[in-house]
Formats: structure tokens, sequence, C-alpha cells
């Protein structure tokens, strides 16, 4: 945090050639000078929706116990961070049930997006919740097979799975994201709705009565009757004349057209049902299909379970993330297979079989293991990855069992895929932790899923998977850095793309809550690990989000879990966007609420509008146009500093020393440039009556001097506060003589019918004695002083310099003499002809050698031209001002004649 600060404006002086303004939404970077507003309607972007799903996983966040708990690594932190994500899952969820009842009766494109966007978040947000309470579990061992288990060869591999399961973590890990890929497949009953039509027909009904018919006509023997002609005839020879299961791949004949159309029916079912992990149900539709050799011979995929050996066996112990599923039910004798992995071969083969449809190898390359089977009916990019990692699976259980001589020389004689040899550069899947990164790498360069992988939320999964999520967050970063550096930059079009943009609303939402549930769970992103300074910046980006968005009350609890410098960076730059006082206090209090360096950030607040606007008021020609404080217009940057100081004062007691400083520093930049009315501004933003504890008396600082610093210790204790709050009287003292000043001007411009007109003069002769009052003490007194009486300022201080005060004397002393001036000359005229005479004692005040008004004019060379107003009035004293020199031989003119 930037602590008090020295000489004039902001971090450096006002006169440094070097100090460029920096862009709001990175304090620490170079950039186009950029001016904050204040949210409202704008048009187009991101206010054309109300993004009510910030809100709720805003609200999501702040409600979990996660934010809570001090010790992260506690298993209250773990299980609040699970609630969190199942929350944020729900929250996807219930968008998407939102979306689809919306627009239920017809889908736009536009709402088609929604659902499929909403569809893919759920998935997500699924997928790393599983993936974290798998990663976190520091219960996951690596263990030796029991010994029960390793002597005992009748046991059911089944155990050895489980044990594999719960002692490998990198084989459970893989099984999960089968899992996931399983329950998110499509349903195969939205995709097949006619199977009760097309069931009925099965059991190669049509072949079987071909066969009937051709034996009716062949008679009992065999032989051809007269029905056929001397040609002969019956059925085509390439049709099959058997109907045991073997008798197409045994004759290498045909099923007639109509069983052909079912059998391929039939397998792309299966393949659904099995791409979607239910065996049971592949099992149930050849049985409805009336292939009940076919549901039995799946079954070959269930390894076999003896209770007699291997005990009860209870529904949980089911392998629901393999092929060989079993229903969940408890039989009373043996199941399953004894020789599952024999039987894995057998599918192998077949799926290898010349001439089999691509339905049919896809199914018997699933339930073996083999990729390049399946390849051929994967149609999206899930569809891919689960043939990968069902491939990796098998084979990692398959060498589990190699290694404790569970595979019998039977079963190795035959070719099985070789997954090892085809996703592993090391020669062990265990070894080789890289697999799923070149998976989802892979995944990319596939012309007919290259544009799916581009999708963010693929993306965002394919970081999850592979463990990359920080390489992910380190791209965004690197995006934001270039967006820095040219705003028309588009990641999209760049050469490389992966697909993600860090101004996707979305995408950015989606990947700010991953890394902040990361941090607090102690998972990464922790200001002690790597890429902390790219999650910040990407919790920085998303806090401009909800700026830009109106979701203002939502920025403290996002700024509340940066760092604490981080948090005033962002937070100083946020405050500036905000006019709306309710919203100041609310915002304040859950600055508080969230932990935030409240002071620090109201500090950089101002800070940045100091930093931001210095320019406009460096390059300005400083002039007077007008005495006025309302005739002026408050412009964007006067505005911004009101605002900076305007948040400083709420800082109360801690920050009324700051508050004052930089008022100083305010005032100067705005009278010196002539903008009055909103020095005025200033002078209602901060009250010095405000400011001075109970007891002082603001007539001491503005012209007797200094307090004592007994007086007002413990608030201005610094011999520096007292000197600048004494200037900030003088500032209010100037102020409210302009008032009186105008208030003057403005009675004397109001015509009246009836003349003389007594009550109209009785309240000019009111306005004249204030204003002659508390413009002749300005013009006496202002800020002389201050001058004399300049303490030694610390190395960095927000604070009024001296060389300013006399550029303010010497621009505005002039300017008040002859505003005063004008004002004896018409109070002569419509309150008393005495008044003129005022004139002649102002110019005592200007001539006397002991008061600094002459120097004023002296440095300004100005005092030519008031001597001729002087000489006019003295004209107007001696009653004679009408009358021309030229024409008056009284040599009493002479003395009035100015040269």
């Amino acid at each position: 945090m930037v602590s008090s600060m020295q000489v004039s404006d902001g971090i450096r002086n006002d006169n440094e050639e070097d100090d460029d303004p920096r862009a709001l939404t990175f304090e620490e970077d170079e950039g186009e000078e950029t001016m904050p507003h204040s949210p409202g309607a704008p048009n187009g972007g991101i206010f054309d929706q109300e993004w009510p799903e910030v809100d709720a996983f805003a609200f999501a966040l702040n409600s979990s116990n996660l934010l809570q708990f001090v010790d992260p690594n506690s298993v209250q932190a773990a299980l609040s961070g699970y609630d969190l994500i199942e929350r944020f899952k729900n929250l996807s969820g219930t968008q998407l049930d939102e979306v689809k009842a919306a627009h239920m009766s017809e889908l736009s494109h536009e709402s088609t997006a929604d659902v499929a966007h909403w569809e893919l978040e759920h998935q997500t947000w699924e997928l790393f919740g599983t993936l974290s309470s798998h990663r976190l579990d520091g219960r996951i061992q690596a263990q030796d097979l029991p010994v029960e288990l390793a002597n005992n060869k009748h046991t059911s591999n089944q155990r050895l799975r489980q044990h594999l399961r719960e002692t490998d973590a990198k084989f459970q890990e893989w099984c999960l994201i089968l899992q996931w890929l399983c329950t998110y497949a499509p349903d195969p009953s939205d995709l097949f709705d006619n199977v009760e039509e097309i069931g009925g027909k099965g059991g190669w009904m049509y072949t079987k009565e071909s066969l009937k018919a051709e034996k009716r006509l062949r008679g009992k023997r065999g032989k051809a009757t007269l029905a056929f002609g001397a040609r002969g005839g019956g059925r085509p020879s390439n049709k099959i004349t058997e109907l045991d299961p073997d008798a197409p791949s045994r004759q290498q004949k045909q099923l007639e057209s109509e069983d052909e159309d079912s059998e391929r029916f039939l397998f792309k079912a299966i393949w659904v049902f099995l791409r979607k992990g239910d065996l049971k149900g592949a099992k149930d539709l050849c049985a409805e299909m009336g292939e009940f050799w076919r549901a039995a011979s799946l079954d070959g995929g269930e390894e076999v379970w003896d209770p007699m050996v291997d005990g009860q066996r209870f529904d949980n112990q089911s392998d629901e993330e393999s092929m060989d599923m079993s229903e969940n039910s408890q039989a009373e004798g043996v199941t399953g297979n004894r020789r599952r992995e024999l039987w894995k071969r057998m599918c192998y083969a077949i799926a290898h079989r010349s001439g089999a449809e691509d339905c049919e190898k896809a199914v018997y390359g699933t339930l073996c293991g083999d990729f390049e089977s399946v390849l051929p009916v994967c149609v999206s990019w899930e569809d891919h990855l689960f043939a990968h990692m069902n491939s990796l699976v098998e084979e990692y259980y398959s060498q589990y069992l190699l290694r404790h001589g569970r595979l019998s020389p039977a079963a190795l004689s035959f070719p099985a895929f070789d997954s090892t040899a085809f996703h592993s550069r090391v020669g062990s899947l265990a070894e080789d932790d890289a697999v799923l990164s070149r998976i989802i790498d892979s995944l990319a360069t596939l012309d007919y899923v290259k544009a799916e992988s581009r999708v963010p939320l693929r993306v965002i999964q394919g970081s999850l998977m592979s463990l990359r999520f920080h390489e992910l967050v380190d791209e965004l970063y690197r995006q934001l850095l270039t967006f820095r550096d040219n705003p028309d930059y588009d990641p999209l079009h760049e050469e490389g793309s992966i697909g993600v943009d860090v101004t996707d609303c979305r995408t950015l939402r989606i990947v700010v809550h991953i890394l902040l549930v990361l941090q607090l769970l102690n998972a990464g992103f922790t200001e002690d690990t790597p890429f902390h300074t790219q999650a910040e910046f990407l919790i920085a980006a998303y806090i401009e989000f909800l700026a830009e968005a109106g979701k203002l009350k939502l920025i403290p609890l996002y700024a509340g879990r940066l760092s604490p410098q981080k948090a005033i960076d962002v937070m100083g730059v946020i405050l500036n966007k905000i006019r709306e006082e309710p919203l100041r206090l609310e915002l304040l209090e859950l600055m508080r609420t969230h932990n935030i360096d409240y002071v620090g950030c109201l500090k950089k607040g101002m800070e940045i509008a100091f930093d931001l606007t210095k320019n406009h008021y460096e390059n300005e020609r400083r002039h007077v146009a007008t005495l006025s404080v309302t005739a002026g217009e408050i412009l964007e940057e006067d505005n911004l500093l009101i605002q900076g100081l305007e948040w400083l004062v709420l800082g109360g007691e801690e920050l009324k020393a700051e508050s004052v400083g930089c008022a100083t520093v305010i005032y100067k930049r705005l009278l010196l440039s002539g903008r009055l009315a909103a020095a005025k501004r200033v002078s209602q933003t901060i009250r010095s009556t405000d400011l001075i504890p109970e007891g002082g008396d603001v007539n001491h600082f503005s012209s007797e001097g200094i307090m004592e610093d007994g007086e007002i210790r413990g608030v201005f204790d610094s011999e520096v506060d007292q000197w600048a709050l004494a200037v900030l009287v003088e500032m209010e003292v100037f102020i409210q003589a302009l008032d009186e000043l105008e208030a003057w001007n403005e009675l004397l411009g109001q015509k009246t019918d009836r003349h003389p007109d007594r009550a109209r003069k009785a309240a000019l002769s009111e306005a004249y004695n204030s204003t002659n009052h508390k413009l002749g003490k300005v013009l006496r007194t202002w800020l002389d002083e201050a001058l004399i009486t300049v303490p030694p300022f610390p190395s960095q201080s927000h604070i009024i310099d001296p060389s300013s005060i006399v550029a303010l004397r010497n621009m505005y002393i002039p300017e008040l003499t002859f505003a005063l001036h004008d004002v004896y000359i018409m109070a002569g005229k419509y309150v008393s002809k005495n008044l003129l005479g005022n004139t002649l004692d102002l110019a005592t005040v200007v001539a006397d050698p002991n008061r600094s008004v002459l120097k004023c004019f002296t440095e300004t060379a100005r005092v030519e031209e008031y001597l001729r107003a002087l000489g006019l009035a003295s004209r107007s004293v001696l009653g004679i001002s009408g009358v021309s020199p030229e024409k008056n031989n009284n040599k009493l003119l002479g003395i009035w004649k100015v040269r």
C-alpha cells in the first residue's frame, strides 16, 4: 500500500514530465489514459444481458462455509469445497432447465446455443468435483496385493480390480473419467424410439421364414419339386442355410435383407448402450430382439464371483466403471466368467474380422478395450475420448492381472490391442504422466472434432483431466496482456489459438470460480505457488466485468480473494466508477466484511484519480475567465478528482489528514485552471467544520496561523497536517468570498420598475457589507500565513506545494482586487456615493509595503492596469468623472493622469 505521498499530486510531482498516466484495468501497466465512468445504462456489449447466473454464483460462493475456514487443509474445508462445487453444478442445471422451459415450443439458434452451453457447464462442474475429490483424497496410497489375494488363485479377479482401484490413484482417476463420459453420453431411449417395433422382428425372423418356405418346397427328402421347374430355383446361394449364431461367419453367407437391417440396428443400439456404460440395457435389448444367445455372450464381460470363495457380494461392489458391470443384483450361485481375458481376445478377433459392419466391430472393440475398431463410429469429442479411456482402463487392468500371474497361457496366446504401445512413450502406462495430455492434444488435430475441441468448455474439461488447468490460466493471462497492448487483438483468430477468449464472460466466470475453489482448498494458485500472479489478473478481469455489468455489490466478495496489495490496486480502480453515495457506503461496509484494506483502497482510488487526470490540468492554459462559482462547467476529469475525495472523506478519522492534504492538491489543480464551479463542489465535499475536533476554532486556521499541537492532537498531529488544514480553511474562505461576490452581482443584475426601490437598496446594502467583509479579508490575508509557515515536507505526501500557492495568489489576488474595486464603484452608484471612496482605501492596501498584494500585481505585470482603473474611480470620487482632461484647464486633474 502506498503511504502518504509527497509533493503535490499523486506518486510524483506535478512537474515531472515522465509520469505517464496508466490504464485503469492494470494499475501496474502503462497504457493510454482512460477515464472511468459510472455504470449506468450504456448500450451494447455486456449491458444487453442481465447475467442472472453471475449473481447466483456469487451468492453460492459467499454463502459457502469454505470462506470461513482458517485451515484449508482440514476435512471440513474439503467437504465445504465439494459442496460449493456441487452448488455450482446445480446452478448450471437450474439454468439449463430454465432455458429449456423458456423455449419449450421452439428453440431459436441463440437458445440452442444456450442449452448447449449449460449442458456442457453442468458436465464441467461434475468433472471438476469428481477430480477434485479424487485428487485431494490423501487416503489413496499404493499397497501390495494382500496375501489372501496373492496366494489364492481361486479368488475372483474382481477383488484384484477393486484393490487396484482403491490403491492406485491413476487407475481410479481414469475409471472416474470413463464413468463421467458414460454418465453424460446420449440416452439410448432418446435415440431409439422404435425399439419395440423392430424388436418384434428380431431373431432373424425373415431368414427363418425363408428357410422354412424352402424346406416345404423341397419336400421331406430335400429334393426340388415341380414348383421350381426344370431350371431349379430356391434361395440365393449367398444366404445362410442354417440358423445357429455362427452360421454367417462359418458359411460366409448373409441373412435376408430385412434381418441384415435389423442386425445393423441392433449393433448400433448395443454400441449406444455400451457408450452409456449400460451393459444390462444392451443385454435386455438383445433379448427383446429375440437374440438371447447374444445377450448371454455379452455376459462374458463379467468377472466370475463365487460366494463360497469370494464371500458375500454387495450391490456397491459392482464394477460400474468398466464394461464388465454386474446387474447389481444378489446372485445365489457362481456368476460371471472365469476366462474373461480369453473372452476379451475373442471379442478382439471379431472386431477385426473382415466384412463386419462398423457398429459390430465397435461393439466388440468396446468390450475388449480395442481402440482402432471403435474409432470409425466415434462422431464427437466425447466419443473419441471414451474410446481412448476405455482402452486405457482395460489395458491397465490386464497388465495388473499379468503382473500377478492371473492371465492364463491360453489367453496370452491370442492377440489383443496393445494400448501401452499405442498411448505411452515410455513403455508403461503407470509411469507415463503425459498420456492424457497427448490424448487431449490429439483430439484437437482431428478434422472432424477439431471445432468441438475448441469449444471453451471442452478446453476447460481437457485442461482439468490432463492436469494443465494452470496452462489455461496462463494463456488467458497472456491474452490480457496482449489486449493491453492491442485493443483490437482477437485471440480466436490468432495462429495456434486453442479456442478460448478471455473476454468471453462465461469462460472467464467458470475459470475464475474453479481457481477460487482451488485456492480456498490450498490446491493451487496461492501466493506461495507459481501462476499466482496470473490467477490474480484473471480475478481482477472478472471484477472489471462485474463493474461494467453493473454488479458492483458483488465486487468486494471477489476482491477479498486477492492478495492485500492486489485488492487495493483493483478496488482503487473500481471506486472511481461509483458516484452514488448510498452505494458507496454499502461497498465500504462490504469491504470491511471481506477483510479488504479499505483505507488502502480509498487512498489508491485517489492516487489513480490524480494520475489519470494530471495531464488535463498541466496542459491547460492558466487563466480566469470569470470569478463565478456557478457558471463554469464541471468536466469529467474534475468529477473524477472530486469522487476520489468523496471516497476519502468516507474513511472517517483514519483518513481525515489524508483527505485534507488531497483536497489542497485538488483545489490547486482546479483553481489554477480557472475551474471555480468544480472548486466549489470540493468545498461542499470536505468542510473544515467537520474536520476540526470539538473545541477547535476555524478562524485560528485562516488568519492567525497554526494552532498549538496539543489542541488537535490525535487527528492532525503533525506540523504538515496542521499546515494543510490551514490551507484548506483558506480555500474555503476564498470560495465563500466568491459566493458573496456572485450573490452581489446577481442582485445588481435584477431589474426593478420602481425607482428608487428602498427594499432593493436595503438588500444591496446588506449584500455589499457581506461582500466587502469577505472579499476584503481574502484580499488582505489569503494564503499569506501559509507561505510564511511552510513546514518541511516528508519524502512523499499528498499536499499542495508552496510554489503553487504563489501561483494561486498571483492569479487571483489581482482579479479579486479588480472585483472589489468594481463592488465599490457599483455600491457608490446604488447604495451610497460615499462608498466610492473605498476605492482609494483599497489602493492603500495594494500599495502597502507590509503586504504582498503589490507583489502579485508586479509579478503579473498588472500594476498599470490597476492604476488606470484607480484613476477612473478617483475622478468619480471628485465628482468630475465625465469631464475630459483635454477640455479642462484645472491643474488638479494632473495628479489623476496615469502614464
